[in-house]
């Protein structure tokens, strides 16, 4: 049998012929697995925007405008109350 063998394989005459039009059909299937993939997370993406998944404006509006100053010294408590506890866990474990 003259089939130049390659390491690949179990026992089989791969001839790098073969090898080749394997590769291509892998690529051909990757290209289109991925073309498929690609279009419906497309739709997904289309889908919710055109649901109002991402409509927050006026959300985000209100927040900034009735965030009273109270409000404010509470986040920032919380922020340094957090902050002291970090501090605190790091200097037990070293």
């Amino acid at each position: 049998m003259s089939c130049k063998r390659l390491s690949m394989g179990l026992g089989r005459c791969y001839d790098y012929e073969d090898k080749g039009q394997n590769l291509n059909n892998i690529l051909i299937l990757e290209l289109a697995v991925g073309i498929i993939v690609s279009f419906t997370l497309l739709g997904i993406f289309i889908w919710a925007v055109k649901g109002g998944q991402f409509d927050d404006s006026k959300k985000a509006m209100d927040g900034l405008l009735f965030d009273s100053e109270e409000d404010l010294r509470d986040a920032v408590k919380k922020e340094k109350k957090v902050k002291a506890l970090k501090e605190k866990k790091a200097k037990k474990t070293s």
